[in-house]
């Protein structure tokens, strides 16, 4: 576990340091060309691992710990992770002093993590617990997934990927038929939300002038960064989506309060999502993140933006309202410095 001095936003940075270093070893000490591929959104794949010359590729998920527990790495992964089979899970420990990962690192795929796993309940719900020994031990039934972390590339790709084509294909009987694994479609509103970040940096990316980059992870207020290339200028972007029936509906978007910064130097770009166009609305808001306390309380847990599509009446909101396809244009505009 975590030492108990470590506060939940240093947990998920240090997270985050353990997957890029797992990255780094993949890459770093691979024989053969190998790139790793990163999530636009967080659907259960941390990243996927390709390897160039003969397409093998493996989707992958990344746990780790900063300490031990009575000699063990124990960790736990969510359940409903383990319902696709297609998942090779890669756990490892990290020293938070020199920030390097252990010289050993675990490999398994979702059918070794249920039968060797202990069932329990978390606060997210149903969980497998692992209790990986470490270092390993030749006694324990989780050594044969255990790995020297300069083999990790080549520790990926058998049970996992797509194998090289051989130079004569042999005859043989086709397997059955199997189910195919349907994985649960991922909620309406989180699906509409990574639909608008998708839509904003289509607009984003048209001028020449802008560079977009994305935060990972997406833990703070600036999901992404623009950056003016003729001038150096950078603002931060945090992307919302407001879903409304139609534009006479009187909606909302919620904010993150304990990430929430009131910075002079971020906007957030508000689509709106109407069903009964089944898009989005011509229309949008750019507000600057140190506008918003001026409308609402940023206290709490969360707090909403109430907004409105419709401009039959006149809104507190109409001065940040603007043209979709004028996203770019807008925001060129704010980050580009002032003649």
């Amino acid at each position: 576990m975590f030492a108990d001095h470590v506060a939940p936003t240093s947990r998920r940075a240090f997270g985050q340091v353990i997957e890029w270093l797992v990255w780094c070893a993949v890459v770093g000490h691979s024989e053969r060309t190998t790139h790793v591929f990163l999530p636009l959104d967080d659907r259960g794949v941390d990243g996927i691992v390709r390897r160039v010359d003969d397409e093998a590729m493996c989707a992958v998920q990344v746990k780790g710990r900063t300490s031990l527990a009575y000699s063990e790495i124990r960790t736990v992964v969510r359940r409903t992770a383990l319902d696709d089979p297609h998942i090779t899970f890669v756990v490892a420990l990290l020293d938070p002093v020199t920030i390097t990962l252990g010289e050993t690192v675990y490999v398994m795929d979702a059918e070794a993590v249920l039968r060797l796993g202990s069932p329990s309940s978390g606060p997210n719900g149903a969980q497998v617990e692992l209790r990986l020994p470490y270092p390993p031990r030749p006694d324990s039934r989780w050594t044969p997934y255990a790995c020297p972390l300069t083999d990790l590339a080549t520790h990926l790709f058998p049970s996992a990927g797509v194998p090289p084509l051989p130079a004569r294909a042999q005859v043989v009987a086709s397997p059955p038929i199997a189910q195919p694994f349907v994985p649960a479609p991922p909620r309406r509103r989180e699906l509409l939300g990574h639909l608008a970040e998708l839509e904003v940096m289509r607009l984003l990316g048209e001028p020449p002038t802008l560079n977009t980059f994305k935060s990972f992870p997406d833990l703070e207020e600036a999901e992404y960064l623009v950056r003016h290339r003729p001038s150096g200028n950078i603002r931060g972007v945090q992307v919302k989506c407001l879903i409304v029936p139609d534009a006479d509906f009187h909606g909302g978007v919620d904010f993150h309060g304990p990430s929430f910064a009131p910075s002079p130097l971020t906007d957030a770009v508000i689509l709106a999502w109407r069903e009964d166009l089944g898009g989005f609305d011509d229309h949008a808001w750019i507000i600057p993140a140190i506008d918003i306390p001026r409308f609402v309380s940023t206290e709490g847990y969360t707090f909403r933006l109430p907004l409105r599509v419709s401009e039959t009446k006149p809104s507190r909101f109409d001065p940040y309202r603007v043209e979709r396809a004028g996203v770019a244009a807008f925001l060129e505009a704010r980050v580009a410095p002032a003649l």
